[in-house]
Order: C-alpha cells, then structure tokens, then sequence
C-alpha cells in the first residue's frame, strides 16, 4: 500500500514538472534541464527567464488533497535556501530562485509563478 501512494506522489511530480516547465515554456523562458542533482540536493527545473538562470521548484497537489488550494505554503525558506545553493553549483549557475505551483483539478490544471522567491 505504501508502495503505491510513493508511485502515485512521484506520477504527480512529474506531471506537475512537466505542466510547469510548459507554462514557464510557453511565457519565454528557455528550458535548460530538469532534475539537477548537486550533491545532495535537486533543482526540479533550470531555465533562462530573459537574461537570467532560474532555479525552479516545481509544488504540485491533487485537489482534495492538504493545501490543494496553495500548494506553495509547503514550499518554505529554508527550502528557498537549499534550492539556492545547488542552484547556484549548477552550471550555468542559477541567479535566482523561482517556484511553480501546480494544482490538478479534475477539469484541469491551475498554476500559480511566482518569481524570486530565494
């Protein structure tokens, strides 16, 4: 059972990654990879947003699930702060810190970017 709930959070990860970097895609930013390890740590997305590396992470929820209506407040500064710091080990290395969040509803997606968060 616990197998399955660790299967299905990851497919709604990577949904919610791939719903995001469209998003971030299609308003001009440039994808450079995705799921950038440095260390122990991870940056979901890299991008190019004008002229500046952005470190992206992605916060993806179900609706009905907790925070399902902002899935942002789980993203917290000290997170900020580690995405920061692999991001900034990354090359090129990121300049700032941006997150996505991705909630999925049954009749679609809504996603909220907020930038320079870290």
């Amino acid at each position: 059972m616990r197998g399955d709930f660790v299967t299905s959070r990851r497919r709604l990860g990577a949904f919610g990654e791939e719903v995001a970097c469209r998003f971030l895609a299609n308003r001009g930013a440039v994808i450079l990879g995705r799921n950038l390890t440095e260390g122990r740590g991870e940056v979901d997305i890299l991008a190019r947003v004008d002229q500046t590396v952005v470190a992206v992470e992605v916060k993806t929820v179900a609706a009905g699930q907790d925070q399902a209506t902002d899935p942002l407040r789980s993203f917290s500064t000290d997170k900020a702060l580690q995405v920061a710091a692999v991001g900034s080990r990354l090359v090129p290395p990121a300049r700032r810190v941006d997150v996505v969040g991705v909630v999925v509803r049954p009749g679609g997606v809504d996603v909220r970017w907020v930038k320079g968060v870290g």
